[in-house]
């Protein structure tokens, strides 16, 4: 099923117009610097500080243009973390062996009422205060109207550029069965680093991005990121390379959907997953019920809403990836969030921008369920 240029359910790119869509062309001249474990301006745990939020905030308030290093020692940590925009690069990274040896997780779905929310994330106003660098971002989603809604449900919340996060568990523990969006992680800026994180969560694990014409990439590379509705969502530009993603059976949902890009039609470079691995649940291999993805028409509220190079249109290239057997083979993309049917561009001679088309490729990808 990999032979260009496809079928108009799963479309395949050519060699020549994969070129288009390399690691490269997604970071668009950004080049990552290279993340180091080895320095530390600020201790989390074991007799330092209480909290993160504390010694983010410390950092912060500490100024400079110099990349400052909090280390987080492992265990638990129930509490949310937010980083405000600052010109501060920051590197947050957990000290064990492995991610999964600091983890940082809350139940928070966006039903939670801010009543509970103030509860969970800021009992007896202990750790968020006004003046805080991060209080307007607490306060925020302490006066939301009724439930606090996707983006306050976010568990590690970056509003900042130049934040590297490594070798740390962000969970959203939120599972219960319906339409329930918790979010892990969302990053709302530029030149993010993840690198060898585990998401976890099940609706909304991961919003990369918050779309239109701003330039936000993330780089995503050896990190684990699970869920089973548009767990990666979101309108940034992020390439995941040597990630994996994992569909959950466990709420008994009778689909999966993977990604749920809402790229800015004017915008090339929505998301690229590179040398990757797609997987999940063996309960996914007799149903066959995980989609690769679908548009999230954000603002259209129905098919013929939707209007051609106004609406968002979600732009996502998996390349080079294993894909194993728990995807519909003939059509592994489903219908947008406004209803719109997926329809893919299989012409031997198109435009791989057209937006009267979905902008999700393949390209040389591998495994049964590629």
């Amino acid at each position: 099923n990999q032979n260009p240029p496809g079928t108009s359910s799963r479309p395949i790119l050519t060699a020549s117009e994969a070129n288009y869509y390399t690691k490269e062309k997604y970071l668009q001249g950004w080049s990552p610097p290279s993340i180091s474990t080895n320095h530390t301006d600020y201790t989390v745990g074991g007799g330092g500080y209480s909290t993160i939020q504390a010694a983010v905030n410390d950092a912060i308030n500490a100024g400079g243009s110099n990349r400052k290093y909090i280390k987080i020692n492992t265990g638990t940590y129930q509490q949310v973390v937010y980083i405000p925009n600052t010109n501060v690069p920051l590197t947050i990274y957990g000290a064990g062996s492995r991610p999964d040896n600091t983890v940082i997780t809350l139940n928070m779905p966006a039903q939670t009422t801010p009543s509970a929310y103030k509860n969970l994330v800021n009992p007896n106003d202990a750790f968020f205060k006004p003046g805080d660098p991060a209080y307007s971002i607490y306060n925020g989603c302490a006066s939301s109207s009724g439930t606090i809604g996707t983006s306050c449900s976010t568990v590690f919340w970056v509003l900042a550029p130049n934040v590297q996060i490594v070798n740390l568990q962000i969970q959203n523990s939120a599972k219960n069965k319906g339409d329930q969006q918790a979010v892990a992680l969302q990053t709302n800026s530029d030149r993010i680093q993840v690198h060898n994180v585990n998401l976890l969560g099940h609706q909304d694990t991961l919003c990369a991005g918050s779309g239109g014409t701003d330039t936000q990439i993330a780089h995503y590379t050896n990190t684990y990121i699970e869920g089973d509705i548009d767990y990666v969502f979101g309108g940034g530009t992020a390439i995941f390379e040597s990630c994996t993603f994992y569909s959950k059976a466990d709420r008994k949902n009778d689909e999966s959907v993977i990604f749920a890009p809402d790229t800015d039609p004017h915008q090339m470079y929505g998301y690229l997953v590179i040398k990757s691995t797609i997987t999940g649940d063996s309960a996914w291999s007799s149903s066959k019920k995980v989609y690769l993805g679908r548009s999230w028409d954000a603002g259209v509220k129905s098919a013929n809403a939707y209007v051609p190079g106004t609406s968002p249109n979600g732009q996502l290239v998996i390349r080079e990836t294993t894909i194993n057997g728990i995807v519909p083979n003939s059509a592994p993309w489903t219908t947008a969030t406004s209803g719109r049917a997926y329809a893919g561009n299989a012409a031997n001679s198109r435009d791989l921008n057209n937006q009267n088309f979905n902008r999700f490729w393949e390209y040389a990808n591998t495994g049964s369920g590629a």
